[in-house]
């Protein structure tokens, strides 16, 4: 007996991530289903009705929409001088960037401990 089966499955616009565990797809049954199970798992619609993995969206979406960055922070040396460089990172997707510090003017300035994450 042969049967048609029919089934909506979801793929990365991006870089052609499957849906599904161990990189095998996940059928659905509708589209609503899939839409469904992909915006559960973390991925997210573009325009023109792309869908973005949990791994592509958030860069691609910080192209569009600029980086939500920490706010700077200079951590301490194991010594406990500050750092000659601070750092922040984007809360979306994780770019880290760092910059020389300001000299060191003595007293009133604070660092983080060494290894603390923000």
């Amino acid at each position: 007996m042969l049967q048609i089966h029919t089934c909506i499955s979801v793929h990365c616009d991006q870089c052609g991530e499957v849906l599904g565990a161990s990189g095998y797809p996940a059928h659905y049954r509708s589209e609503r289903f899939a839409l469904t199970a992909a915006a559960a798992a973390g991925w997210r619609s573009g325009p023109g009705r792309w869908w973005w993995c949990s791994v592509c969206a958030p860069a691609l979406i910080c192209q569009v929409e600029g980086h939500q960055f920490s706010q700077w922070w200079r951590p301490l040396t194991p010594a406990g001088d500050p750092a000659v460089s601070e750092y922040r990172h984007c809360r979306r997707c994780c770019l880290h960037e760092s910059r020389p510090a300001e000299p060191d003017l003595g007293e009133g300035t604070e660092g983080t401990d060494a290894g603390e994450v923000h």
